[in-house]
């Protein structure tokens, strides 16, 4: 499952225990969530912490909002999102049970597990539509349609050393191109260990396009750019150990094939306008699927 947001709403912080609990019931092999928990550290903590009595190895690869830091000054001293990405959130999944994947990739009874935030580079955008828009002003902040303008920020570290001027944020197509090449170095890392003839890949951005076809993101035009990217995508079915590809971020359900692919995004969303019971939710944010025969062995 993808895209708890639990800062969002009373309704999103109330349905983990209940996700946690319908998970115990599946007893799956391996559980895997695919990002946007919360800005906030301790939400996050709290999230993986509910699914600690869930027997089974437990994977979690971050989405855009776990990386963000929500304090401009914080940022002006430095503070940035590879702080989160590599050393915060690491350590809150380890704490919890839970197996940082974009830093350790696994292999569980011969099926490789390997994950990235993802990240775009502006492939999925439409071309009538300029490539980045204008970082939001500090009052419109919370209105605008993508805030990882203003608090996703991946710092080049070089600016800060030597007389460096401050922080300098490296633009979004190369952050996007430097976890595609992480990734692909895990993937070659599994496919060389003997036994390994399936690999999973988690990931939160989406990395084709058709997972957008009929979605509300393209409809709204704009959304398309900050999706994903089509170059992990391309990457992706490089690697034909490669079966089956999980991912969030577009809060709409998909399961589909590309090539020879399983594509599938399981998430939660922004609840505070549902009506439904939080059972009904549950059951429809937690997808089970099989890799061996017989055998459940992953839920997400």
């Amino acid at each position: 499952m993808s895209d708890l947001h639990v800062d969002i709403s009373q309704k999103n912080w109330e349905l983990v225990p209940q996700l946690a609990e319908l998970a115990k019931i599946i007893d799956p092999e391996v559980f895997i969530v695919c990002g946007d928990i919360s800005p906030e550290l301790g939400d996050v903590e709290y999230a993986l912490d509910c699914f600690s009595a869930l027997g089974c190895v437990k994977l979690f690869i971050p989405g855009n909002q776990d990386i963000w830091v929500l304090s401009d000054s914080l940022q002006e001293q430095g503070h940035d999102s590879y702080e989160k990405y590599f050393f915060h959130l690491p350590q809150i999944c380890r704490r919890n049970g839970f197996v940082p994947l974009w830093m350790e990739p696994q292999v569980i009874r011969g099926v490789g597990f390997a994950g990235s935030i993802g990240w775009y580079d502006f492939t999925f955008r439409e071309d009538d539509l300029a490539q980045e828009p204008p970082i939001p002003a500090p009052e419109d902040a919370d209105n605008h349609v993508w805030n990882d303008l203003r608090w996703a920020c991946w710092n080049d570290i070089s600016s800060l050393v030597d007389g460096g001027l401050g922080p300098y944020r490296r633009p979004d197509v190369e952050v996007a191109r430097d976890f595609i090449a992480r990734l692909e170095q895990d993937l070659q890392t599994l496919e060389r260990i003997p036994g390994v003839e399936e690999i999973v890949v988690a990931l939160h951005h989406p990395p084709f396009p058709q997972l957008l076809e009929g979605s509300t993101a393209r409809r709204l035009g704009e959304y398309c750019s900050f999706l994903g990217s089509q170059e992990m995508g391309k990457m992706l079915l490089r690697h034909v150990k490669v079966t089956t590809v999980l991912c969030g971020h577009l809060h709409e359900a998909r399961d589909l094939t590309v090539e020879r692919l399983r594509l599938i995004c399981s998430p939660v969303g922004y609840l505070a306008k549902d009506r439904r019971k939080n059972l009904a939710i549950a059951e429809e944010a937690l997808t089970v699927f099989h890799l061996l025969e017989g055998e459940d062995l992953l839920l997400l």
